[in-house]
């Protein structure tokens, strides 16, 4: 399977975003549910190469349809944050994407953060501002038990 690993240059744009979800389970499993490849194969990547952890190594996700792409793990704060950065879409800039972990009211706070997208791609960040989305709407089902990926 072909890996995304083209260097992007160093430009990055000024758009960014931040897509929300609220959990009703305990941080740690919505934490297990977005950053361990155990989890993250059963309902969002095919394969996944590497683990999100404090030595900050390179993590790949890949996909049957769309190939792989290859990530720089820049922070990992165990149930806070893990920030890491990687090519776009066609590896023409680099994008920086945050997961935030917070704990309110007895919820779970689930937070993406991506920003670098250049303004002639805004079409780009609207497109994976919504998968995104339905990233956390894949989690949500998986910690209930639903198998989206069947549907």
């Amino acid at each position: 399977m072909a890996t995304k690993t083209k260097s992007a240059s160093a430009r990055t744009g000024t758009i960014s975003y931040t897509t929300s979800n609220v959990f009703r389970a305990p941080l740690s499993k919505v934490w297990d549910a977005v950053t361990q490849s155990k989890h993250l194969k059963k309902h969002f990547v095919d394969d996944m190469e590497g683990e999100f952890g404090p030595k900050l190594t390179p993590v790949t996700w890949s996909w049957k349809e769309w190939g792989g792409w290859t990530f720089k793990v820049l922070k990992f704060d165990r149930h806070k944050e893990i920030v890491f950065c990687g090519p776009s879409m066609d590896g023409s800039y680099e994008i920086t994407i945050r997961f935030e972990f917070l704990r309110k009211d007895g919820k779970t706070i689930f937070r993406v953060h991506e920003s670098g997208y250049p303004q002639k791609e805004l079409k780009s960040a609207f497109m994976m501002c919504e998968g995104w989305s339905e990233f956390h709407t894949g989690v949500k089902a998986y910690l209930a038990g639903v198998n989206l990926r069947k549907y």
